[in-house]
């Protein structure tokens, strides 16, 4: 698994080319963390649709990090209160 926090510097193509990096390794699940918008993007693979979430949306971990959900939402509200 691979999590990737999206900064200014981070460009499409630079993102497109970590994610078939992380997918050659052998990486199965790719979380693009976007701070900025408060979304996230997860990839299951390099040729698949992209499921796009808001901050109402859930994180699961699916088969990579079984029983592991996150809020989006949570995750953000942590981040800025250090919790």
């Amino acid at each position: 698994m691979a999590v990737e926090i999206l900064g200014k510097s981070n460009t499409r193509r630079e993102m497109q080319r970590k994610l078939r990096e992380y997918f050659a390794a052998g990486v199965r699940l790719v979380w693009y963390i976007d701070p900025k918008r408060t979304t996230a993007t997860v990839y299951t693979s390099v040729e698949g649709q992209p499921v796009h979430l808001d901050e109402n949306g859930v994180l699961d971990g699916g088969d990579v990090l079984p029983g592991r959900r996150i809020l989006i939402r949570d995750w953000f509200h942590r981040a800025e209160h250090g919790a």
